[in-house]
């Protein structure tokens, strides 16, 4: 009991360890940015520096904000709608012969279809309005949460799902009990999965249906060769994401996974 409850040195050493190797991958991204600005016009390419302050420039004038919520707000109602229709498609596929042959195809189908391809027919269906990249962003991304869910889910235990049946345990109480905690880490990481993917698919249905928005904010600088612009406003998008992936995402995972620490032998011995 003292053991689990006392946070061990090696446990230590791995997470100095990682934050050195995220210290020091950045400062090479840095480095290389800094190397390749050297190379091309300024207006091109600015140093990391410079795009920090224009980047800056847009908070203190107001603009920056407006169209990071809208871009967002837009990645969130797609994430949720992939996530819940990936996840029930995975379970159904995992848990179900019929339903794997059922809806394989479809699966399938969404893998191979690239974004833009959505991104332009959503726009012709829904026009300039919220639901274009929403659905664009659930079309997409809902056969990699639904593949990576499914692979969990097959991987139970068949004797386990049996022997709920064999005790008549309702579907709903063995999926709460059983299924979902056992495919809880294929579950995280399919949502980590269709949050990387919902931001890039967003952002590339900006470009055709919406007046707001980071996707739309770059296309604008774009076509009025404003680079240094484009530059800063995806220089923003990335400190936004990269603030919530180590400011929500990592914690809420150390925080599930934290029994791993516990039951991790090789670090007892």
């Amino acid at each position: 009991m003292a053991i689990k409850n006392r946070r061990l040195p090696a446990v230590d050493v791995i997470a100095s360890n990682t934050w050195t190797a995220r210290f020091f991958g950045l400062l090479l991204g840095l480095a290389a940015w800094f190397a390749l600005a050297t190379v091309f016009p300024n207006n091109l390419m600015p140093y990391p520096y410079e795009t920090i302050q224009l980047a800056w420039g847009l908070v203190e004038s107001g603009v920056a904000w407006p169209n990071l919520r809208a871009t967002l707000l837009r990645t969130l109602w797609g994430f949720i709608g992939s996530s819940l229709l990936g996840v029930a498609l995975g379970v159904f596929m995992g848990i179900n012969n019929y339903s794997q042959r059922f809806f394989t195809p479809y699966v399938v189908i969404g893998l191979s279809i690239p974004a833009i391809a959505w991104a332009a027919v959503t726009t012709i269906v829904y026009g300039f309005s919220i639901m274009a990249p929403v659905v664009a962003t659930v079309l997409t991304t809902f056969p990699y949460v639904a593949i990576n869910v499914w692979k969990g889910v097959e991987n139970l235990e068949p004797e386990l799902i049996d022997m709920s049946r064999s005790f008549n345990i309702s579907r709903g109480r063995m999926l709460r009990r059983l299924i979902i905690p056992s495919a809880a880490p294929f579950l995280f990481s399919s949502f980590r999965f269709g949050l990387a993917i919902s931001w890039k698919i967003v952002t590339i249905a900006e470009i055709f249906a919406a007046s707001s928005g980071i996707g739309y904010k770059l296309m604008q600088a774009y076509q009025v060769y404003r680079f240094e612009e484009a530059w800063a406003w995806a220089s923003l998008f990335i400190i936004v994401i990269l603030a919530i992936e180590y400011g929500i995402i990592k914690p809420i995972e150390k925080r599930v996974f934290e029994y791993r620490h516990d039951a991790d032998f090789a670090l007892i011995g």
